[in-house]
């Protein structure tokens, strides 16, 4: 395709926020450009598993993209409890009149339905082309891709995995290395799957079991060495070190797939925004995966990305930014600090802690209005 010298909008990255924003904008009437570094003819190479709060799952179908319910599980209810101690809460969709909690999808489904929609809505995208360098002045932005081509705009959106971050000023990253792997396999019991999700605080790391087809999808999270351990354990002893974690309450365990790895990190900008860059999902945050999290924030920048472009009349004003910014502070800060809290204060095996990790669940498993509040702010956001 012919690219243009000018456009308003430029979103870089076409993964699962950017094309959502891409399909949002496009059906404002905005005029933007889609850049994304993979070849379109590459299919999505990652692995991984996500869990799409009711909240997403509508973003995505109201933006065109078909989420059928062969490519989709359904959570109806989220049971949390831990290891060897009292206290549980039950989350369910009831509490808030919901069809359901959220939906399970495999990460490379969810992109060929968002790719499917960006070519059915005729979005203007480019593909198999990366953007080499970004550069923002106080009234318009410019990027330039590997082959030299310049192109300025008057918003950038960044919605890739955030190398590029590191070229925009005043963006102030914090980072941190849990030393942790996501052990991710599918788990196959003697009992179907019931539409119930389980998060486990076990003592040799947390881990959900998410309702897969008929089966289960189990991310554990242990340590790089742990994680390779478990990966060559013959499975009598793997499942032997499971039933001690969790028991039976999916049923017996009967066998488990070949395990993917990687590792986890949390990087967060202090600053979302900076001239006219405007950073969103990845590329603004990165999480651990044990409040399933990370993708549903995205997914809400992108919503509220949406809503600040709709007046028209705002595109030229150099503040819309800063006004988005500050609309996305307090989901974006209390969300990325409850789910770090979970993984290096609340995940703690003293004795201590799980007293008062019990009490916390039983309080709020016996009170509906606090349920109701605690599923809102994770379904909706704050």
């Amino acid at each position: 395709m012919m690219l243009p010298l000018h456009v308003p909008v430029i979103i870089v990255g076409a993964g699962p926020v950017g094309m959502l924003l891409s399909l949002q904008l496009q059906q404002q009437g905005q005029q933007i450009l889609l850049l994304e570094a993979r070849p379109k003819a590459v299919p999505p190479q990652d692995k991984r598993t996500l869990a799409l709060s009711y909240n997403s799952v509508m973003a995505f179908q109201d933006a065109g993209v078909n989420l059928t319910n062969t490519a989709m599980t359904a959570i109806s209810q989220v049971h949390i409890s831990q290891q060897n101690a009292y206290g549980r809460t039950l989350l369910s969709h009831t509490d808030l009149n919901l069809p359901f909690m959220g939906q399970v999808i495999d990460y490379a489904q969810l992109m060929r339905a968002s790719m499917q929609a960006l070519d059915a809505q005729n979005v203007p995208s480019h593909w198999g082309m990366a953007v080499s360098n970004v550069q923002t002045l106080s009234s318009w932005a410019q990027v330039t891709l590997a082959d030299g081509t310049q192109i300025t705009c008057d918003w950038l959106i960044l919605a890739e995995g955030g190398e590029l971050t590191a070229q925009i000023p005043h963006l102030n990253p914090t980072q941190y290395n849990y030393h942790q792997h996501a052990y991710i396999t599918t788990a196959y019991f003697d009992q179907a799957q019931n539409g119930v999700a389980y998060e486990r605080f076990a003592q040799a790391g947390p881990f959900a079991l998410l309702p897969y087809g008929e089966h289960y999808r189990l991310i554990w999270t242990r340590t790089p060495s742990e994680a390779q351990r478990l990966a060559h354990l013959p499975f009598a002893d793997f499942k032997q070190e499971f039933d001690s974690a969790f028991g039976t309450r999916a049923g017996e365990l009967l066998a488990v797939d070949e395990a993917i790895q990687f590792p986890l990190a949390l990087k967060q900008l202090q600053s979302v925004t900076s001239g006219r860059v405007i950073c969103i999902g990845n590329a603004a945050q990165t999480m651990h995966p044990v409040a399933a999290q990370g993708l549903n924030l995205g997914v809400r920048d992108a919503q509220a990305l949406a809503q600040a472009f709709q007046n028209t009349t705002q595109m030229k004003n150099g503040q819309l930014g800063q006004t988005y910014a500050r609309s996305r502070r307090l989901d974006a800060k209390t969300i990325v600090g409850f789910t770090h809290s979970l993984v290096t204060v609340f995940d703690q095996p003293h004795a201590f802690l799980q007293v008062g990790r019990g009490a916390i669940m039983s309080v709020l498993n016996t009170s509906l209005p606090l349920r109701q509040k605690f599923s809102e702010h994770l379904i909706f956001g704050l």
